[in-house]
């Protein structure tokens, strides 16, 4: 069964989805359960891929690249990791919403399967085929409550996303023409041959690929759609969409760049897309934390923050030393957790002030003291105020930064953090401002109706909190689980 064990983390959530459109009763065992024996299987692998090594998995015993295989490596159980365990608190988060049915969970576990499948498949198709199936599943969580502006951030979504992936999909034609092969090593064994002849349909794909995934990451001018879905989408949705599903596309772009064009044939490529990494992360960065700072609406503060946040990602990925990559991984795991309680507390404070504009929220910390609390951890960390998990991350690119030679790099992620803390701080300060407002807990605008029982919601929100804090304080916990998919990504890279 060992051996199995790559398609099987795809299969056990796969299978549940399906399994929970028969029963009624279920659903919740069934999701749960699924995500865990997924987690448990990704762990038996941990001392193995950690120490280097890589698991490979041929579907039906073909080898590429006439079959299709499953690769776990340092990069895949990285991203794989934080997928399946952020999935599992979301989940563990819609318990208490008793309108989240059958068909919710469906979703979710859907789009949990899919992206495994994305981070894992060593085909570059089937890595299309199934982001394709995980954009459907995100359209459909984020039109889940059926209202006018959640149509419309789903439909935007729907529309974007598939511009994105017709881009990444024309580009795969290319290479295949080229190759005759979908399998990614295959592909990056063949290329350099065909670069001497067809080197414009090489830079071509290089450019459509980099484009669609510009697109599903929100990289400025590309990010129209991630605002509205990310605001208007049920709040453990709001978690998902942000926390992982945005660093699915980091995944796809670090796997095609470092995996299909890091040849010495492809130096030329190679700098200048770490050239376009920085300037689109500057970019992208400024104009978060800008438009963060403008908003009224709590939901699209966070979302135009994770664009901000995407930003110091990219410029670490495009420093391209083992300290920038290391940043930027480690951001990324960070992102995750410190997005998602974000989050959370915001769909509690969204239910119990009965609305979403943040000056609607005041005096909330005499309400829920211990939630205000675990806002304010987070946004610290996103701040990168120590000793919060962002704080290092944020130092760790910063000192990559000022190695590599881009001092004016760390200086402008000091001003970007200096708006970061210009926009949490204001919304720290209105939830302990003027004495709290007694409202409904119907929530704003189609959002859900939380019912008694929030155990399961404050938990997952305690549980983020205790990582931010542990990774700030331990960072070495998160920088071991990023060490191995830094030394592969480098053992790329041509010297």
């Amino acid at each position: 069964m060992a051996i199995h064990i790559p398609i099987l983390i795809i299969i056990s959530p796969l299978l549940a989805a399906f399994l929970m459109l028969l029963s009624r009763k279920y659903k919740i065992i069934l999701a749960t359960t699924s995500i865990i024996t997924s987690i448990v299987f990704i762990l038996t692998l941990s001392s193995q891929i950690l120490s280097g090594d890589k698991v490979i998995y041929h579907l039906g015993g073909w080898r590429g690249p006439l079959g299709i295989s499953l690769v776990v490596d340092g990069l895949s159980f990285f991203f794989s990791l934080i997928a399946l365990g952020l999935g599992l608190l979301v989940i563990i988060y819609s318990i208490p919403e008793r309108r989240y049915g059958r068909t919710y969970y469906f979703l979710l576990l859907i789009s949990l399967s899919s992206m495994i499948g994305v981070i894992y498949t060593a085909d570059i198709f089937n890595m299309y085929v199934f982001y394709e199936l995980l954009s459907l599943a995100v359209y459909l969580l984020i039109a889940y409550p059926k209202t006018g502006v959640t149509l419309w951030a789903s439909f935007n979504y729907l529309i974007m996303g598939g511009v994105g992936l017709s881009f990444f999909l024309l580009g795969i034609g290319f290479l295949y023409a080229m190759t005759g092969t979908l399998d990614i090593s295959h592909i990056a064994e063949r290329l350099p041959v065909a670069f001497n002849s067809s080197t414009r349909m090489v830079l071509m794909s290089f450019v459509l690929i980099a484009t669609g995934m510009g697109i599903k990451i929100a990289v400025f001018p590309l990010h129209g759609w991630l605002p509205d879905a990310h605001s208007m989408a049920p709040s453990p949705v709001s978690a998902l969409l942000s926390g992982i599903t945005v660093e699915i596309g980091i995944y796809c772009l670090i796997r095609v760049i470092y995996s299909v064009f890091s040849t010495e044939a492809f130096s030329i490529i190679i700098s200048s897309s770490h050239t376009i990494l920085i300037v689109l992360g500057v970019v992208t960065l400024l104009f978060g934390a800008s438009m963060a700072l403008v908003q009224k609406d709590l939901k699209r503060l966070l979302a135009y923050s994770t664009i901000n946040q995407i930003g110091i990602i990219l410029i670490g990925l495009g420093i391209g030393t083992e300290l920038g990559l290391t940043g930027a991984l480690f951001h990324v795991l960070n992102h995750a957790i410190m997005k998602g309680a974000l989050f959370f507390c915001a769909g509690i404070m969204i239910a119990k002030a009965g609305t979403r504009d943040v000056q609607g929220l005041s005096g909330f910390s005499r309400q829920q003291p211990a939630i205000v609390f675990a806002f304010i951890i987070a946004s610290l960390g996103m701040i990168g105020i120590p000793p919060t998990n962002g704080f290092v991350s944020k130092w760790l690119i910063c000192l990559a930064a000022v190695e590599a030679g881009y001092a004016v790099l760390a200086v402008i992620i000091l001003m970007a953090s200096a708006i970061t803390a210009a926009y949490y701080f204001r919304v720290i300060q209105v939830l302990f401002s003027g004495p709290p407002k007694q409202s409904s807990v119907l929530i704003y605008k189609g959002e859900q109706m939380i019912h008694g029982g929030n155990f399961f919601r404050t938990w997952t929100i305690y549980i983020l909190v205790a990582g931010c804090l542990l990774l700030g304080l331990v960072p070495a916990l998160g920088i071991s689980m990023v060490k191995p998919a830094v030394s592969l990504l480098l053992s790329h890279v041509i010297p």
